[in-house]
């Protein structure tokens, strides 16, 4: 919420689900802030065989003490949150194909099309 004014990292990101086109199965659980960001962010990845043929929840479970990354209800990642990091204010969320970059790396010169299919999205407080 205060990105126009602490600015990337300092205004924190948390990506609940990130997966690179190059190896679908691998979800990526990250977040990202001051001293922690791009190569340096803090998170975990995790396997699922069928990504790509089956829809699958991907979950946040936010609060003052820690945040916890969920897929099918599961709890794959904890972080410990304290009112010294970024994470005890409101953000604003996103729901984005990222292409390229140096996560995603180079786009294959065949690439011609893609699909982000989102069954639905629920905010609870």
């Amino acid at each position: 919420d205060n990105f126009s004014t602490a600015g990337w990292p300092t205004c924190g990101e948390i990506d609940i689900m990130e997966q690179k086109g190059s190896d679908m199965n691998r979800i990526y659980s990250t977040l990202h802030y001051l001293g922690h960001s791009g190569g340096s962010a803090i998170g975990s990845s995790f396997l699922i065989n069928n990504v790509t043929t089956a829809f699958h929840k991907y979950g946040l479970i936010w609060t003052s003490a820690s945040l916890q990354f969920l897929v099918d209800d599961v709890v794959c990642y904890t972080f410990t949150n304290s009112s010294s990091l970024p994470f005890n204010q409101n953000f604003f969320m996103i729901l984005n194909m990222a292409m390229g970059g140096t996560f995603g790396g180079n786009v294959d010169p065949a690439f011609n099309s893609a699909v982000m299919e989102v069954d639905y999205v629920r905010v609870y407080q």
